[in-house]
């Protein structure tokens, strides 16, 4: 072959190439109109890390409880707190006053509640001995010494904790269930709280019950009324269900001492309002706030104006 004939063979080639290269995919291609917004990159969420367990052999406040069982006898049950659970409460801001639940409900305090509750009322398969194993762990809260939320003597460092609510001269200072555990007392809600975890993690249903300056539980039970009661059991209805009273400490005020720091609780069973009157405000534990309230007003136009 010559040369005169390979020329145009390569020549040929050489389109070909042009065209699968250049050509073929400026056409392909979108128009280019400018610049424009950049296409938005998909990043994944980056992963929630899981709690990390409060590890069981490091560091914890103990604290033993002597309390009377609904039989009468008597009983000594050992708490064990971690440092580490105990300080990241009190490092904690209080919530608003309407999120109860968020105390009782706490998943850190719950491994501890839920020991706790089992170590003071065993499971039983026996629905006759049910009443009285609820019993002992309402008996067991309402023998927690009573102590007010301004006292420092109410806290195990003797001091009022950072994010005590102070109201004027008073203290407010909602504690986690753990909290009132190491403390040793607490005041009426702070009861109702810890009975209210304790219970939870048993499986009872329970809400909060407050009343003006005081606060107990409403444990949910069906046509509740005990043949040997020396009282009519008070309840109150709420979602379709029937919540009875429950004291967390009603103190009596005969048992204290000129200038005593704590007030024992007399135990009180379900139904009984003990020196509680009126009718309470329902807290659930679990809820979905309510949308603020807005009102669009019509806007006043200028003098003049169209």
């Amino acid at each position: 072959m010559e040369w005169k004939d390979i020329i145009p063979v390569l020549a040929g080639g050489l389109v070909i190439l042009v065209v699968a290269l250049v050509v073929k995919p400026a056409l392909l291609a979108e128009p280019v109109t400018g610049p424009g917004p950049t296409k938005p990159v998909y990043v994944p969420p980056t992963p929630v890390p899981a709690a990390t367990p409060f590890p069981e052999d490091g560091p914890a406040y103990t604290r033993n409880f002597r309390w009377t069982a609904i039989d009468g006898g008597v009983h000594t049950t050992e708490v064990r707190v971690p440092e580490a659970l105990f300080s990241k409460h009190r490092e904690t801001p209080r919530f608003d006053l309407l999120a109860w639940g968020r105390y009782a409900l706490a998943e850190e305090d719950r491994p501890i509640l839920k020991d706790l509750a089992c170590r003071i009322a065993p499971p039983t398969g026996n629905p006759e001995a049910e009443y009285f194993r609820l019993m002992n762990v309402i008996f067991f809260v309402q023998q927690i010494p009573y102590a007010y939320d301004n006292n420092t003597e109410s806290y195990a460092e003797r001091t009022l904790p950072p994010y005590a609510l102070h109201r004027g001269a008073e203290a407010e200072y909602p504690r986690y269930p753990t909290e009132m555990l190491v403390d040793g007392r607490g005041d009426c809600e702070d009861s109702a709280i810890l009975m209210a975890g304790l219970l939870d993690a048993l499986g009872y249903d329970t809400v909060l019950l407050k009343y003006p300056g005081h606060m107990v539980l409403g444990i949910q039970m069906d046509e509740f009324n005990p043949y040997y009661a020396k009282y009519t059991p008070k309840y109150f209805d709420y979602g379709g269900k029937r919540y009875y009273h429950v004291e967390g400490t009603d103190f009596a005020w005969v048992n204290v001492s000129p200038g005593s720091t704590a007030r024992l609780g007399k135990p009180l069973p379900i139904g009984d309002t003990g020196s509680t009157t009126g009718t309470p405000e329902i807290i659930p534990l679990r809820y979905i706030p309510a949308p603020a309230e807005y009102r669009i007003r019509p806007a006043r136009l200028p003098a003049g104006g169209a």
